[in-house]
């Protein structure tokens, strides 16, 4: 690990990604899950 924390989207977006895995989502419905939050976010309809 690092040793410091990266907070640049890019790592939180990774992060994200690999908690939802672990917590059982396959990486394709991860990323699908992920790509939508950031469109939600970004005010994109």
């Amino acid at each position: 690990m690092k040793g410091h924390n990266d907070m640049s989207l890019w790592s939180i977006i990774e992060r994200l990604q690999r908690r939802l895995e672990r917590q059982g989502m396959s990486p394709a419905a991860a990323d699908r899950a992920v790509a939508l939050a950031v469109r939600h976010l970004a005010g994109a309809r």
